[in-house]
């Protein structure tokens, strides 16, 4: 039977370290095909140093390439669907993930890429691989008589149908080095938050069946390449059906399946009692450790603006529970939307201030600029965004128009986009160094000098003591300490400051 192999590019940064986890997405996928007896062979570019050796010994024998493409990856993607033409013109390259997802139409017009899968990708892969005309298969873009062709989208999948996972698929070195071992018992998300992704494409929170997730955990602590590490279910949002959520969590406990574990909830789940202390001590149990929360901003106009359905009092409140158990509260922030203005984004900095206040046991991620998704009402007003001061008065931002324009753009960003594009945001400086001040400024120096961020003592030590007088101060202005940590962090290590 004809093969598939699956393929995680390498991201755009080529020295950072991505071995927290993997591709829950991919292996998805592939654990579908091979319960449905297609042949399935996945290669990690993020994490394989050998990647291009094992595509160039693959690549002869496969009929379908498939890559899964976020938009920091399009250079490595492109590098790859170009060497396996050279290998095996016959073999047809599928681009799913998000950002084929949101630009159907502008990857499939890149001469490389055969058929572009939008949306979840088991059944269509299935279903591609399975000899289907692909005018019948839903969820994918194609070409036929050099006119591209888009079919309507494919019903969402049903996880409960999925079968459990099989890590035998993955390379024994990738699973070895893994820090967080990867789980998944749901998909989607009932809320309506207008920056995410599962509100703009609609994914309704679907489960996997309390059972299912027990069996897979079972298997997990079975293995011993997993042995001593932390598990993260990598769902949108875990406690959706409350008692859903509790029954894994006493199964846990009673079939003797404790591991550190940690997932997302939103910060209202607690303040409102849908989960409570007996729940958190429970939960403490079982071996929760952390919850992230998504808190994005301390503006109550902000909040209301993207539709969070939160407000900070919840968020506060919220760390609060948490520590009373001994579980680690994270937040993450944004900023730099369109619209935001100096104020509101002080006020996110001033709730930062709140939650490491608390404790020394508060992880805060970002701020991180707000980057802007197709199909949002966000992403409209940055189309028609412009600061009108200045004089060459540009109509909005706009998107790149290829695959090559993206692949330019990303060069050397860690992110989706970088500040320096978006014309809504009118002091870039300052958005673009807030998450290196907050990351070296609100947290203890012991816990800035531990950052993952590498770099000789002294020099951290002095960037850290500046980050700490710039935010007990609150004097942001000039951040050239910022552009030079950058510019080096850049060019001698593993991550960039921002």
């Amino acid at each position: 039977m004809k093969k598939v192999l699956l393929i995680n590019p390498p991201f755009n940064i080529a020295k950072a370290n991505y071995d927290s986890s993997i591709s829950v997405g991919l292996l998805s996928i592939a654990i579908y095909l091979d319960s449905k007896n297609i042949p399935v062979k996945i290669i990690d570019g993020a994490r394989q140093k050998n990647y291009l050796d094992l595509i160039k010994q693959e690549a002869p024998h496969c009929a379908w390439a498939g890559l899964s493409v976020m938009t920091t990856q399009i250079p490595g993607a492109l590098q790859i669907s170009q060497l396996i033409k050279e290998i095996n013109p016959d073999c047809e390259i599928i681009w799913g993930g998000t950002h084929p997802t949101f630009f159907p139409e502008q990857t499939i017009s890149n001469s490389l890429i055969d058929i572009v899968n939008f949306g979840e990708g088991e059944e269509v892969l299935h279903e591609i691989a399975s000899g289907q005309e692909l005018s019948q298969v839903k969820g994918i873009a194609y070409k036929r008589g050099g006119k591209i062709k888009i079919n309507q989208r494919h019903e969402l999948h049903d996880p409960a149908k999925m079968p459990l996972f099989n890590w035998d698929l993955i390379e024994r070195e990738v699973l070895e080095n893994l820090s967080l071992i990867p789980s998944l018992t749901s998909r989607g998300c009932p809320h309506r938050c207008t920056f995410c992704i599962n509100a703009i494409l609609k994914n309704k929170w679907r489960p996997r069946t309390v059972e299912q997730v027990l069996s897979d955990l079972t298997i997990i602590k079975s293995k011993p390449y997993f042995a001593g590490k932390k598990l993260r279910f990598w769902d949108e949002n875990f406690f959706v059906d409350i008692e859903r959520a509790k029954a894994i969590n006493e199964g846990m406990i009673s079939r003797n399946l404790i591991i550190p574990w940690e997932t997302t909830v939103r910060a209202n789940y607690l303040r409102q009692g849908l989960i409570d202390d007996n729940f958190l001590a429970k939960m403490k149990q079982s071996g929760c450790y952390l919850l992230s929360f998504g808190a994005e901003s301390g503006s109550q106009r902000i909040l209301e603006k993207i539709q969070k359905d939160i407000s900070p009092e919840e968020i506060i409140e919220s760390a609060r529970m948490c520590l009373r158990h001994d579980i680690i509260p994270q937040y993450s922030f944004m900023i730099g939307l369109p619209g935001e203005t100096r104020q509101d984004m002080m006020m996110t900095l001033r709730l930062i201030d709140q939650l490491v206040k608390l404790s020394d046991k508060v992880q805060i991620l970002g701020p991180q600029t707000f980057r802007p998704y197709p199909g949002s009402v966000l992403y409209d007003e940055c189309l028609q965004a412009g600061l009108p001061d200045e004089a060459s008065a540009k109509a909005g931002w706009q998107a790149p128009q290829s695959l090559e324009e993206w692949s330019h753009l990303v060069q050397n960003e860690l992110n989706y986009l970088a500040v320096k594009n978006f014309p809504w945001v009118a002091d870039k400086d300052f958005v673009e160094s807030m998450e290196a001040y907050v990351r070296f400024g609100a947290h203890s120096i012991k816990s800035a000098m531990g950052s993952s961020v590498k770099a000789q003592k002294l020099l951290k030590l002095g960037f850290v003591l500046l980050c700490q007088a710039r935010w007990k101060l609150k004097f942001f202005a000039w951040p050239i300490e910022f552009k030079l940590a950058k510019k080096y962090a850049a060019n001698a290590d593993i991550s960039k400051i921002n």
